[in-house]
């Protein structure tokens, strides 16, 4: 039996770009490497073609209840435990086939990849996400400034804020961060299940960074290219680097269901001083 890989898109009103995206996906050479492949498509409540799109390219849909990527993504995520699927398919009334289908596509995975739907991670890098994952890794993240950035793909702000907050993580976790905020991730099954989780919008990656460190996983970086982004932003720049440097902070001594964390707290204490202390890179 085949191994599975799930990959998973969050999106919101992007039918400028789902289409490519999935298409973009070398399913043909990770069957090659012996992966069933499933595309699940995290929506979040799209008012456009998203979700026709999705369908028509044969993705999953999992369509979100409440608003903000942290949410759906958590959702999403709940789903890769059969707890959570079995009550969730027992309240269905109608329509059972196709929605026990799109609900159990989450399950018993061995890998979970994660992409952006907005065109700006080219889905070739799964390719080496897998790879990173197959040689040991527990967390894949796709860097950006490992690898390239596009003319035009990122703004000077928003530059200067993903190598600040990228150096702020580092600093707090101890462990090397060169792009917090990516889009492009790739998790072990049985590692993702051990992440605990309470983000609500783009503060996601800043927690799944934190959790992973803090769980001791496996964390690796890969270079990526980045691309233009197909059609307008949904993200506010200083609105969600506040939100991000706070999660930071917060997930450091507390869990995500607000306990105070004990293990990371003597962790701290153990430290000699200052050792956190890295020098910034220069910008």
């Amino acid at each position: 039996m085949a191994n599975k890989i799930v990959v998973m898109i969050p999106a919101l009103n992007e039918e400028r770009s789902i289409g490519k995206v999935i298409d973009d996906i070398p399913r043909k050479e990770l069957m090659r490497r012996g992966f069933d492949v499933r595309v699940v498509v995290v929506d979040g409540q799209s008012t456009d073609r998203t979700l026709a799109i999705a369908r028509e390219k044969g993705a999953y849909i999992l369509v979100q209840k409440g608003r903000g990527k942290g949410i759906g993504v958590r959702q999403a995520i709940a789903l890769c435990d059969p707890r959570e699927v079995v009550p969730k398919v027992l309240a269905l009334t109608g329509g059972l086939c196709a929605k026990f289908s799109d609900l159990a596509s989450m399950l018993d995975a061995k890998y979970l990849i994660m992409l952006d739907a907005d065109g700006t991670y080219p889905p070739r890098y799964i390719l080496d996400v897998v790879s990173t994952l197959e040689e040991g890794a527990d967390v894949v993240m796709g860097s950006r400034f490992l690898g390239s950035i596009a003319d035009g793909a990122m703004t000077p702000l928003n530059h200067f804020g993903n190598i600040l907050l990228s150096d702020i993580a580092t600093l707090l976790y101890q462990q090397r961060c060169t792009d917090l905020c990516t889009g492009m991730w790739g998790f072990n099954g049985q590692a993702l299940r051990t992440l605990e989780l309470s983000s609500k919008h783009f503060e996601l990656e800043a927690e799944l960074f934190a959790e992973s460190v803090k769980k001791g996983l496996n964390v690796k970086e890969i270079p990526i290219h980045y691309l233009p982004r197909a059609g307008e932003t949904k993200l506010v720049p200083l609105k969600a680097g506040v939100t991000i440097v706070t999660k930071l902070f917060e997930r450091r001594f507390w869990s995500a269901a607000g306990e105070f964390d004990v293990k990371m707290a003597k962790k701290t204490e153990r430290a000699e001083p200052f050792s956190f202390l890295i020098p910034m890179r220069h910008i």
